[in-house]
């Protein structure tokens, strides 16, 4: 065997052993919270001991750093126009978990489309399989742009409030995913909770609608109760889980890292599934 095949070989070998798990965060629409469960998702779960890097692709909007209370000096723009690598890229905040942003620039996002290349994808696994999470916080709504990386997710967890406006946007996104076919588990996150019956609505709304377009049911619902501690959390730039970590909402954002990680230890991985495949699936060089 040929040293190029020798090579060949194990680098597919390292592949299909990895575990790091690809979580989409999105919502219906926007100013549903969808962010601020990214974000907190992505510290919870480092707070179980786990390695996470939260990769905020919502470009023009992009605000998990402020979330976050860092002033990245660098995004993945710098990638294709300052040839840093995508190593250089990444910044390390102060709760445990790295950040790639897209930035804020909506021009970013274009360039980050038209120059993600088969070695631009090769550098991000070999950052992505050195954490366990790699957490996607993609802009709200069915974005046609975003295809492969809702079919790439290994989990999508799509934030709602009981609104009626946000509940049948939530359901537009749930019948586009239905045209992908997508296999992904879906958890649902209904956010903002002032009565706990409209909730109750909510959920049966939409795992009626999920069993009639996805032929499946919702892994997990997870419900966020209103308080005014998120907003100050956010205008202080820190996480509610270490901004008032004893607060109710603070509890109810640690159960989603909890229940992921806790589904992630007992539920077996997809069939010909590994890192490198999900990625090519992800940046588009690879049709399922």
């Amino acid at each position: 065997m040929s040293v190029i095949k020798d090579q060949a070989e194990n680098l597919r070998k390292t592949f299909s052993k990895n575990k790091t798990k690809i979580v989409l965060v999105t919502g219906g629409k926007g100013g549903v919270g969808k962010s601020i469960v990214a974000v907190n998702t992505a510290v919870n779960l480092a707070k179980l001991n786990k390695k996470v890097l939260i990769f905020d692709t919502d470009a023009g909007f992009a605000n998990a750093s402020i979330l976050l209370g860092v002033t990245p000096a660098v995004s993945i723009k710098d990638y294709f126009d300052k040839k840093l690598t995508l190593e250089e890229c990444i910044i390390k905040t102060p709760y445990g978990i790295k950040l790639l942003s897209t930035g804020m620039d909506i021009k970013d996002w274009l360039s980050f489309q038209k120059n993600f290349t088969r070695k631009a994808i090769e550098e991000f696994f070999q950052i992505a399989k050195e954490h366990d999470y790699v957490i996607i916080d993609v802009s709200a709504g069915y974005n046609e742009n975003l295809k492969p990386f809702y079919i790439a997710a290994d989990n999508i967890l799509l934030v709602t409030t009981p609104e009626p406006t946000a509940i049948v946007n939530a359901y537009t996104v749930i019948k586009a995913l239905s045209l992908l076919e997508v296999d992904g588990i879906i958890d649902v996150v209904i956010n903002m909770i002032r009565k706990k019956s409209e909730a109750n609505t909510a959920e049966q709304v939409l795992r009626k609608t999920i069993k009639e377009y996805l032929y499946t049911d919702i892994r997990n619902v997870f419900y966020i109760n209103f308080d005014h501690v998120v907003h100050d959390s956010v205008k202080s730039q820190v996480p509610i889980s270490s901004f008032k970590p004893s607060s109710n909402v603070a509890n109810d954002l640690f159960s989603i890292a909890e229940k992921l990680e806790n589904m992630s230890d007992t539920e077996p991985s997809k069939s010909n599934d590994n890192l490198l495949k999900k990625l090519l699936l992800l940046f588009g060089f690879y049709n399922r």
